[in-house]
């Protein structure tokens, strides 16, 4: 699986151009402008106005490990360029879905808003607590952050819409950009054939989950967060475990995100060591993880799967398993459901990250970027 993060996309956009006139800058900088979005200028002010640059900063030099002759100012810059391709790419979803007219509705609203409330242990008529609760740690009131998740849920939706998550487009939602999504049975078999052929069905499986969950109306930027913890070629808890480092110890930069960040829902588990017996005691996309890790041990490649509790709430998760052993049997059958739900899941879920990425360029591509050394600090 790609992983969905494509990270410093920004400096890569074909389109790029000064907007004249709307450039003006103070004695500071802080007017520059970064990018202009459908005819609107984003400044650095904007940008950086609702961060905390220092404590951003400080929390990098924390989590990922940030040599020392790496300064201040070039991690101010790499946070601005993160943060700006989050504002661009939502202020353009948001374009997307202005056009079809995508609403969510306040049924749906309420009951994101309820979901989160019992996740911290508040009650529903507890007003006051949940007021204290979302001054404290987002910045704004009850209504503001009400506007702030449905602005979320909605970029999520037009963005799953274009890249096929919901099916065929239908002429009432005419998108601009669209990519079809789908897993035959043919491609299934196919996939069998190139990639599991000749596997052998597995047993005795001594192994580790890593699993991330967070709710589908997670936001644009931190979903990024998210998937840059994880695979950051030197620090990300993905190519740590893979060096050797245990799941605890490479997880530390990431649980301190997620105590800092406070995303909504998000929750990172990390299972106990233990054995399945066969493929009936794990689900179909952990077999199929399994299978691709080889019988002396590893780590898997990255999985993403979809998955709603028992209150109907949505959730995406990011996993892989560590293998310590295993014992093989017979060869895989491609009859065995268990191996092709697997595969179709794996399947589908490759396809649905690439058509993000195709979907995410496509639409960079209408942002005009200012040339860099316009805001160089």
């Amino acid at each position: 699986m790609r992983i969905w993060c494509v990270i410093g996309v920004l400096l890569c956009w074909v389109s790029v151009c000064v907007a004249g006139d709307a450039v003006s800058r103070g004695a500071d900088g802080g007017d520059e402008v970064l990018v202009v979005v459908n005819g609107k200028a984003i400044t650095y002010e904007e940008i950086v106005g609702g961060m905390n640059l220092q404590a951003e900063i400080n929390a990098l030099r924390a989590t990922r490990r940030v040599p020392p002759e790496v300064t201040d100012k070039d991690l101010e810059r790499q946070l601005v360029h993160q943060r700006l391709r989050s504002v661009v790419l939502g202020r353009l979803l948001e374009a997307e879905a202005d056009a079809i007219q995508m609403n969510i509705s306040d049924t749906q609203m309420r009951l994101v808003l309820l979901s989160e409330r019992k996740r911290l242990g508040l009650r529903e008529d507890d007003e006051k607590a949940w007021a204290a609760h979302v001054k404290q740690y987002y910045g704004l009131t009850p209504t503001e952050y009400l506007a702030r998740r449905r602005r979320e849920m909605r970029q999520q939706q037009v963005l799953y819409l274009m890249c096929g998550h919901f099916g065929p487009v239908v002429p009432q939602h005419p998108v601009t950009v669209y990519f079809s999504l789908s897993v035959t049975p043919r491609d299934v078999r196919e996939a069998f054939e190139e990639e599991r052929k000749d596997k052998r069905v597995a047993r005795n499986i001594d192994f580790r989950e890593f699993r991330l969950r967070y709710p589908q109306e997670t936001s644009l930027e931190n979903r990024q967060k998210l998937l840059r913890a994880i695979e950051d070629p030197e620090v990300g808890v993905y190519p740590r475990v893979e060096k050797g480092e245990s799941l605890e110890a490479a997880c530390e930069g990431l649980e301190k995100l997620l105590a800092d960040s406070r995303i909504p829902g998000a929750k990172l588990t990390l299972s106990e060591r233990r054995t399945a017996r066969d493929s009936q005691e794990l689900g179909a996309l952990q077999y199929d993880m399994v299978l691709s890790v080889p019988a002396t041990g590893g780590i898997s490649k990255v999985g993403a799967d979809q998955e709603t509790d028992e209150e109907g709430a949505q959730f995406e998760v990011i996993t892989f398993v560590q293998v310590f052993s295993r014992q093989d049997g017979d060869l895989l059958s491609f009859e065995d459901p268990k191996v092709q739900e697997g595969l179709r899941r794996t399947l589908y879920n490759r396809r649905l990250a690439e058509n993000q990425t195709k979907v995410e360029q496509a639409l960079l591509k209408r942002a005009a970027l200012v040339p860099e050394q316009a805001f160089r600090r």
